[in-house]
């Protein structure tokens, strides 16, 4: 259950980090349009204060609404020819790319705007902040944020400023701007862009934002909630199966016994035969339902091994016989080649082995034509058992032997080869050799047979 809580925890996480991203890159973009339009209030209210000082420097009172008057030089007088030709600089022309690279305007129009500045410097009406700062607050296309103007002398020193910023670190702090292009002052402005601005700018598309994801950790709150119900149902339900189960298991042992001392007192040879094959199949049935048990604690617990030493070769006389009794109308040779030393014992849970032999073996009986041949081969290998069942049946294709040894996985197979099965065994198996700090492997190949190997410690 715990992985259910961490995968809702990492959807939480996950939905809030993009809802911050998102709110991150809003506020992003509006600080992006705020400083765009910083700048060009400032280009715009720049031009506005020059014109004023210009108006100032000639003795006229300045216009409330600045005009430029055009006029083709073949209608301009000499004299008009002459002022254009006494610009600063004293050139007859304006290099605009020269000046672009140096940083004093980036079209003609701004060029021209500083040329004109040069003449007020020179004139002795340097730019006038508190100007500046006047047409700002009575500016209507803007919002009214804190802010500084500061003007620099040619060596960058801080020369005045105005303004209402408080001494704090602004949000935004533009390059020097050159006034004129003899780099004589440089103008500078600082201004905030509180986060209430942008709050309030978007406040419906946070407050939709929002919206969603609240639903949607809702929703997961709700799945995870549902979860939670459902497996301690499961568990409810899996606990009442498992009783029931094992309870079975204690019956079908006395009815082992009871076939057993049967057998004894049999006054006949097809008597003591019935009763063997049906001790056989009562072994079968238990042993189905231990792996059913271990199939559906394999999840939660650990099994617990009871070992002893066990006789493995004459454990597998044992399954031999057994499935000699099931299958008795299918032709088969199971042959038991047994190179463990004389009297070798090993330290296992005899009743897991057991099972693990049994089902490779009946495996290898079951998924295969008429006349199969197995062989179980029991050896010692790097001081550990090794106990291997090959046989000659059907096979199983490369892609289908990663996906063996997972719970209530089967190859599929044509109508004609479909065996009764539920997908345990080898899940079984594997669980059980990895308990019994060994491992389990397969080869084989399609219509040449398996050979279905595990090794455990022999102590």
């Amino acid at each position: 259950m715990k992985k259910y809580y961490y995968i809702t925890l990492v959807a939480i996480v996950a939905t809030v980090c993009l809802q911050v991203s998102y709110i991150n890159s809003l506020y992003n973009r509006y600080v992006d349009e705020k400083i765009i339009g910083i700048e060009d209030i400032v280009q715009k209210l720049s031009t506005r204060e020059r014109i004023i000082r210009d108006a100032l420097r000639v003795g006229v009172k300045p216009k409330e609404r600045p005009r430029i008057m055009r006029k083709h030089i073949s209608h301009m007088t000499q004299e008009e020819i002459d002022s254009l030709r006494r610009l600063p600089g004293g050139a007859d022309t304006i290099d605009v790319i020269a000046a672009q690279k140096a940083g004093i305007g980036g079209t003609a129009g701004e060029i021209v705007d500083q040329l004109m500045q040069d003449l007020l410097l020179k004139s002795g009406f340097p730019l006038n902040l508190n100007t500046l700062d006047s047409l700002w607050r009575a500016s209507d296309s803007i919002v009214r944020h804190p802010h500084q103007f500061l003007l620099y002398d040619k060596d960058t020193v801080m020369i005045s400023s105005v303004g209402d910023l408080e001494s704090h670190t602004p949000d935004y702090v533009s390059q020097l701007h050159p006034i004129g292009t003899k780099g004589l002052q440089y103008l500078q402005i600082k201004a905030d862009i509180p986060m209430s601005h942008f709050l309030r700018h978007q406040l419906w598309t946070l407050a939709l934002s929002a919206c969603m994801m609240l639903l949607v950790l809702l929703c997961l709150f709700f799945q995870l909630t549902a979860i939670r119900r459902k497996e301690a149902l499961l568990r409810k339900r899996e606990m009442t199966i498992n009783g029931t189960i094992h309870d079975l298991k204690s019956p079908l042992n006395s009815v082992i016994t009871m076939m057993g001392w049967l057998k004894q007192t049999a006054p006949d040879k097809e008597t003591k035969e019935m009763l063997e094959t049906s001790k056989a199949g009562v072994r079968r049935l238990i042993s189905n339902i231990e792996a059913l048990l271990m199939t559906a604690r394999m999840d939660r617990h650990q099994v617990v091994l009871n070992k002893s030493l066990i006789d493995v070769p004459e454990m597998a006389e044992g399954v031999k016989k057994e499935l000699s009794c099931l299958y008795p109308g299918k032709p088969h040779t199971i042959c038991i080649i047994n190179e463990l030393p004389a009297g070798l014992q090993v330290m296992a849970d005899g009743m897991y082995i057991e099972n693990v032999i049994r089902n490779l073996m009946e495996n290898a009986l079951k998924y295969s034509d008429a006349g199969v041949r197995i062989e179980v081969s029991l050896s010692i290998v790097n001081e550990r058992l090794c106990v291997s069942v090959k046989d000659n049946g059907w096979g199983i294709a490369p892609c289908h032997q990663k996906k063996l040894f997972t719970q209530f996985y089967r190859v599929p197979r044509s109508e004609e080869q479909q065996q009764k099965g539920y997908g345990i065994g080898l899940a079984q198996s594997q669980y059980i050799i990895n308990e019994h700090g060994g491992e389990i492997m397969v080869k084989s190949a399609e219509g040449k047979g398996s050979t279905f190997t595990f090794i455990i410690p022999c102590r």
